[in-house]
């Protein structure tokens, strides 16, 4: 994809850090994806568990101090004048709070400078000494309706400085499985073709709720005596969940999978399961959906783009006991699941391809960019 009709852009990128999770990968792909279409693009943090996905990158690398105190803000903000002071930016896209208030000292220094602020994670607490330390910079990207409403009830945002764009997915890099790849990823994991494989992909931390995994294992062993259940991620709450698999002797229900390749598990199983307590929007279930799996989530930001109800997927209030009797019932009908694992395919290529992303963020861009005169 190429983008020829304007000058290019330059984007700098400042995160708190190259962690893993959803955000790290939201910034890598779109600068990846930029840098290929001709624009320059720079990411600038601290690095973290993820930044392996960095490393290689066609794009420079910029270390920043955006985690710490005032007194490394202070030393952030002078490292990131000294290579605007070299590289002129068009655009300040922030991920973080910290990140937003270097960004706004920055603009006393380059005052044409727009700065773009997208929430990762809406529903947080806004207490008044968060809500004073909050900035969400001149314009604010979401990827879903209920983001965009709660910026506007809860933090008091105006709408007009609040654009929804959707994440989206490369079909090609998340196919359908086929009878063949299903059989294969299945072999690989060690599981029969006779398994009811439910799967959870992220990270093992708060606000995900992956423990509540554990739970439907437990509680469904009448109900669902082939079940398999895949946890695969990585993060603080490890060690926990293995401690919990052998106290309640769940070896022969829950394989705990370590970080890899999500593919060939979206192949192996038959439903996606998410259970957060918050969301952006949730790039796994949109992956997922992509390969031809069905989504059971609670309803945070980002459910109402993708669950079509009863059609791509179910969702369910954010309560335990909710999750639990609704995941047996969703599992318990492997043809429903096939049905509406087709229906999610065709959802994820009709409405939130990556292509369909691009455009729209490199149109938000320079929607920032024109009104200064650059």
């Amino acid at each position: 994809m190429t983008d020829s009709r304007e000058h290019p852009l330059c984007i700098l990128h400042l995160t708190a850090g190259s962690d893993a999770g959803g955000l790290s990968r939201y910034i890598f792909d779109l600068s990846k994806a930029m840098h290929t279409a001709g624009h320059q693009v720079a990411v600038a943090g601290e690095r973290g568990a993820w930044h392996w996905l960095f490393e290689k990158a066609p794009f420079p690398w910029i270390d920043a101090p955006l985690k710490g105190g005032p007194l490394a803000l202070r030393r952030a903000t002078r490292t990131l004048n000294d290579y605007l002071a070299q590289h002129p930016v068009d655009v300040l896209h922030v991920h973080y709070r910290r990140s937003a208030l270097v960004a706004r000292r920055l603009q006393r220094s380059h005052p044409n400078l727009p700065i773009l602020y997208t929430l990762h994670l809406s529903h947080i607490p806004l207490g008044w000494l968060r809500r004073r330390f909050t900035d969400f910079g001149d314009h604010v990207h979401v990827a879903s309706t209920e983001a965009r409403n709660w910026l506007i009830e809860s933090a008091g945002v105006s709408g007009d400085r609040i654009t929804t764009i959707p994440h989206g997915i490369d079909p090609a890099r998340f196919p359908p499985a086929t009878e063949v790849t299903k059989a294969a990823a299945r072999r690989e994991l060690g599981l029969q073709p006779t398994d009811l494989v439910a799967a959870y992909v992220g990270r093992f931390d708060t606000p995900k709720n992956e423990d509540w995994m554990l739970d439907l294992a437990a509680a469904s062993r009448e109900q669902l005596p082939d079940l398999k259940v895949l946890l695969v991620g990585e993060g603080p709450h490890e060690a926990m969940l293995r401690q919990r698999i052998e106290q309640d002797r769940l070896q022969d229900r829950v394989i705990l999978l370590g970080r890899r390749d999500p593919l060939p598990i979206y192949h192996a199983a038959d439903a996606l399961l998410l259970a957060s307590e918050r969301e952006g929007f949730s790039l796994v279930c949109a992956e997922a959906m992509a390969a031809g799996l069905p989504v059971l989530r609670t309803r945070t930001a980002g459910t109402a783009e993708l669950i079509v109800e009863n059609t791509t997927g179910r969702s369910v209030p954010i309560d335990r006991d909710a999750f639990i009797s609704t995941a047996i019932e969703f599992m318990s009908d492997r043809a429903n699941l096939r049905r509406m694992g087709g229906m999610a395919a065709a959802h994820i290529a009709q409405h939130f391809t990556f292509d369909r992303q691009m455009r729209e963020t490199i149109a938000l861009y320079r929607s920032l960019v024109a009104p200064r005169g650059i």
